[in-house]
């Protein structure tokens, strides 16, 4: 009888945790619409911010996490943890450059592991450059992975580094680092 209260106690202390998250997170958004309505220069501001420079929406999750927990609220921590990871490193034979990045000689059917925490921002298809994953760091840096015969995340994932991403199809990984709309030089991040 002892256990079975003791458990009750934890659901109900759980669902607390839940729901004060949510309500502090509805709080939040109200006063931002509230203030935006109220200020048409902020909201001004903000429109340039967000829609008109590259936004860096990992670091706010990455925040939000630290303080909050899950970006999700009602998500069980046991789902979070369910993405493959490991500490392998990036593994390759050969660099070549290749469009904006680099294209690396993997091993055939390389399982490509992400190289930094972050927001995936898009996973799909890219012309000549095949199945793409785009991972958005926090320090506002997107990392493209393409050449990928599947896919094992999706869009708006917050991942964790050395998390599998997918696995290369034939043997070339093609590598692209940019920040605010420019491609970075790649021999900085490899």
């Amino acid at each position: 009888m002892g256990e079975y209260m003791a458990k009750k106690e934890k659901q109900i202390s759980n669902f607390s945790k839940v729901c004060s998250r949510f309500l502090v997170l509805v709080i939040c958004v109200l006063v931002c619409l509230i203030v935006l309505k109220s200020n048409a220069g902020l909201k001004d501001k903000i429109y340039e911010k967000v829609f008109q420079k590259n936004f860096s929406f990992a670091k706010i999750n990455e925040t939000y996490k630290k303080y909050f927990g899950s970006s999700i609220p009602l998500k069980k921590e046991k789902q979070e943890n369910a993405q493959i990871v490991s500490s392998i490193k990036l593994e390759y034979t050969k660099q070549e450059k290749y469009k904006d990045g680099v294209k690396l000689t993997v091993k055939p059917n390389y399982l490509v592991q992400s190289m930094d925490n972050g927001l995936v921002i898009f996973a799909g298809k890219k012309e000549e450059y095949g199945n793409t994953v785009i991972i958005q760091r926090p320090d506002n840096i997107e990392v493209w992975y393409s050449n990928l015969k599947n896919i094992n995340v999706s869009l708006y994932d917050y991942i964790k580094k050395g998390t599998t991403l997918g696995e290369v199809d034939g043997t070339d990984l093609y590598v692209t680092f940019i920040k605010e709309g420019k491609p970075q030089n790649y021999q900085e991040y490899i």
